[in-house]
C-alpha cells in the first residue's frame, strides 16, 4: 500500500508503486460513474505533462486517488505523487482503457 504523508502543513505526498495500481483499478471499475468525468480529464491532460508530471490537484482529478489510497484532501493545498515512471505510464494505460470503454458504452446506448 502506498505511503501517504504530509511534507509540510499543506503538501500531501503519495508514494506509490506498481503494486498500488490494482487498488486504482478496483476503485475505478467498481465506481465508474463517480469517476467518469475525472477519467476523461486525466485521459485528455496527462499526456501533455509527459505523464509523470501531471498535477492531479490542479485539475481537480484527485477523487480517484483519494478514494483508492484512503486519504482526505480537504485541508491540503497540493498533492504530489512520487512513483516510478512505470507507475504513471501504467496508470495512464488504465485510464485510457476505462475512457475508451466508456465511449464504446455510450455509442452502444445511442444505438450507433
Amino acid at each position: 500500500m502506498a505511503n501517504i504523508r504530509m511534507e509540510n502543513e499543506k503538501d500531501l505526498v503519495v508514494e506509490a508503486d506498481l503494486s498500488d495500481l490494482q487498488t486504482f483499478v478496483d476503485e475505478s471499475v467498481n465506481n465508474f460513474d463517480i469517476y467518469r468525468e475525472e477519467i476523461a480529464v486525466i485521459y485528455e491532460k496527462m499526456p501533455r505533462f509527459d505523464y509523470k508530471y501531471f498535477c492531479f490537484y490542479a485539475y481537480s482529478t484527485y477523487r480517484l486517488l483519494e478514494a483508492a489510497m484512503e486519504f482526505d484532501t480537504s485541508e491540503v493545498g497540493h498533492i504530489r505523487v512520487v512513483a516510478p515512471d512505470e507507475f504513471f505510464y501504467a496508470f495512464y494505460g488504465m485510464i485510457a482503457t476505462l475512457h475508451t470503454q466508456a465511449l464504446t458504452d455510450e455509442k452502444k446506448e445511442l444505438g450507433a
